[in-house]
């Protein structure tokens, strides 16, 4: 098989085994009166059940958890950024807000959040079902905030080059309802239950969708040095500045720490992640006969330094391979590059990961480079990345195109248009971050 169409084959069968339907099904179960999830079990005879489905993945963790829940569920609400999938949601209430900004549609989702947890009797059994991209779709700003100003922060911090966790550090302290916030809206009283699909390196809950369910250990001084470390402070809106100075002086409430915790009966499980994409991507090259290399650890870096990380295992593996005492293979990286975006370019991460992986792969023949984002969007394009390999650039020159030019605009996504290099699936329903896969003839 065509080493290109491997790749693909093996990334789109490796979300379909790791879809969002397949998480919830495989997380989530009821025998009659009793809801079983891992290993805690809950009676549901006479007692209420409210889902809330929010993020990329909001539509197909609901539609399978009402499948398996059906007349049991009390009310429902889903939160979503796809429009086709919301127009046959049939979830009681369907929302949809706009990613990666948050907009007005997301202020709405955040208020509407909040009365429907408010009327959710004491009884109840709350089942969560997050996935990211909720930072965006589920949005209240802080008071003096509007969301313009939060838009606008967002963008700074998209762009700055932080890992993901000091970004939803400060955006939790810009918000009503991140950092555990939403748990204050709830009855003490009522049973919660969290199910995770996790979009960020070391799957910490607090972190994925900046953690609406889930106390959190920061604070406003963490959000205030964050905001220096990256230059970042007297480039935000004043409102925000404002306000992160209240928080540090204690005028305005901290997000909910973990022993401030209002809910008695709180239960949250990752139920899926890029560790686990990657290995079934594995499993499947293996029933192939390929040599699999799983990475033990995400990445989590700027993007050249992944580019080079990558590159150098792979390239000492290629010249065993050439000098006979190495065998051909498959290796599998998963995680999120940063980009420090200073070009005024098009492209993503994923995209600008491939144009830098084939630089370092040049004339090296035999070998072929997946980048790719798992929800099949990467940056404000319609791609989900690139395939590229050791003949790239040396087409690239006969076009007279400068792969280095293209970088400094942060404009991957024209070069590898050029290239007929993208990788474009539409939008997977799913979010487990990036996944790399290089091949080895």
């Amino acid at each position: 098989m065509d080493s290109k169409i491997l790749l693909k084959t093996l990334f789109l069968e490796g979300i379909e085994r790791c879809s969002p339907h397949r998480a919830i099904q495989e997380s989530l179960h009821v025998n009659g009166d009793e809801m079983t999830i891992k290993n805690s079990h809950y009676s549901i005879d006479g007692w209420p059940v409210y889902l809330f489905s929010v993020g990329k993945a909001a539509v197909p963790m609901y539609e399978k958890a009402g499948e398996i829940l059906g007349d049991h569920i009390t009310k429902s609400l889903v939160i979503t950024n796809d429009q086709k999938a919301a127009a046959s949601c049939k979830a009681d209430e369907v929302m949809v807000g706009d990613h990666p900004l948050p907009d007005d549609r997301s202020v709405e989702a955040g208020n509407r959040t909040v009365d429907f947890m408010k009327d959710i009797p004491s009884n109840a059994i709350f089942i969560t079902l997050i996935s990211g991209g909720t930072s965006s779709l589920l949005t209240l700003p802080a008071e003096g905030i509007s969301v313009d100003d939060l838009a606008s922060l967002f963008k700074l911090l998209n762009n700055s080059g932080a890992p993901i966790h000091d970004i939803n550090t400060i955006r939790k302290h810009c918000s009503k309802v991140k950092g555990g916030q939403l748990l204050r809206y709830l009855h003490p009283e009522v049973t919660l239950v969290d199910l995770v699909i996790s979009d960020v390196p070391d799957d910490e809950l607090s972190m994925v969708g900046s953690g609406p369910t889930i106390p959190d250990w920061s604070s406003y001084q963490d959000a205030y040095h964050l905001l220096l470390e990256y230059d970042l402070w007297q480039t935000i809106p004043k409102s925000i500045r404002t306000h992160i100075e209240k928080g540090i002086r204690g005028e305005v409430e901290e997000t909910v720490k973990p022993k401030e915790s209002p809910i008695k009966t709180h239960q949250s499980e990752i139920i899926s992640s890029a560790r686990k994409l990657a290995e079934k991507i594995g499993e499947l090259a293996s029933q192939q006969a390929k040599k699999v290399t799983v990475a033990d650890e995400p990445f989590n870096k700027d993007v050249e330094d992944v580019a080079s990380s990558i590159a150098d295992i792979v390239l000492s593996s290629a010249d065993k391979e050439k000098s006979g005492i190495g065998q051909p293979g498959l290796f599998i990286f998963w995680g999120e590059s940063t980009v420090q975006v200073t070009g005024d370019g098009k492209g993503g991460r994923n995209q600008e990961l491939a144009l830098r992986g084939a630089c370092k792969i040049a004339d090296h023949s035999n070998i072929t480079w997946l980048s790719a984002g798992t929800d099949g969007i990467d940056g404000p394009t319609d791609a989900a990345g690139a395939i590229v390999d050791g003949s790239t650039i040396a087409k690239a020159k006969e076009k007279n195109l400068d792969p280095n030019s293209y970088l400094s605009d942060n404009d991957s996504y024209h070069f590898h248009e050029q290239m007929d290099k993208l990788f474009k699936t539409g939008p997977t329903g799913n979010n487990l971050m990036d996944v790399v896969m290089v091949l080895v003839n």
